[in-house]
């Protein structure tokens, strides 16, 4: 886990040796964010169809949603460097017996982007950066005191569109259209119970909204 923390801490600070500015020049600003988002999520999906041919009623994993708050630097008017914290909220309940299968997860992300020059307050831009995944899942069933644990993570990758639109000095809207690789292939449980190899895939298509604030700046 310290050896994939650290990758993400390493690009955050070759993008900032890349793009470094006097820090009186760099315009520093936070954001938060929500997102919708698509999942492959196929071993997961297997069992679900197990369930649900053994009598069960349960929807597949195929979406979900996640929120977050992040921190923004422009170290000049085309490129930025953002960190991000990204929980992701996926569940299913059985209608049939009440237990739920919760794939919540934690995403710590950085990225850099580069925005396209614009007269106008709306911009747009592409971007790309890492991230790591935690996964902090459960399976509870109602008729049950046995709770069963879900964990593991990964290194992860995404790339992305990016807008941001200048409603006044200080406050803007922004917007991210993308696609995340993000495959924690060991899954693991406790008790345990999952094959060694079993797939948590939180790949897919992310679709995000936010608010960015942003200190004053001389």
């Amino acid at each position: 886990m310290i050896r994939k923390s650290a990758l993400a801490v390493l690009f955050v600070l070759c993008c900032a040796s890349t793009f470094a500015a006097p820090v009186a020049a760099a315009t520093v600003g936070a954001e938060v964010f929500g997102a919708v988002n698509t999942h492959s999520m196929k071993d997961w999906n297997d069992e679900v169809a197990a369930l649900n041919a053994s009598g069960g009623n349960m929807d597949e994993f195929s979406n979900g949603f996640s929120g977050g708050l992040g921190v923004r630097v422009w170290p000049n008017s085309n490129w930025m460097l953002s960190g991000n914290w990204e929980p992701l909220f996926i569940s299913r309940e059985d209608k049939v017996s009440g237990g739920k299968l919760g794939l919540n997860a934690n995403a710590f992300e950085a990225s850099a982007g580069y925005f396209f020059p614009s007269a106008s307050p709306a911009r747009f831009g592409l971007g790309a950066g890492i991230g790591v995944y935690q996964l902090n899942g459960d399976i509870t069933n109602p008729n049950s005191s046995n709770e069963v644990k879900l964990e593991g993570s990964t290194v992860g990758f995404h790339f992305n569109g990016l807008m941001e639109w200048t409603v006044k000095p200080g406050f803007a809207i922004t917007g991210n259209a993308g696609y995340r690789i993000a495959n924690i292939k060991d899954t693991k449980s406790d008790p345990a119970g999952l094959p060694s190899d079993f797939s948590t895939d939180y790949s897919g298509l992310s679709l995000r909204a936010g608010m960015a604030f942003y200190m004053p700046t001389k």
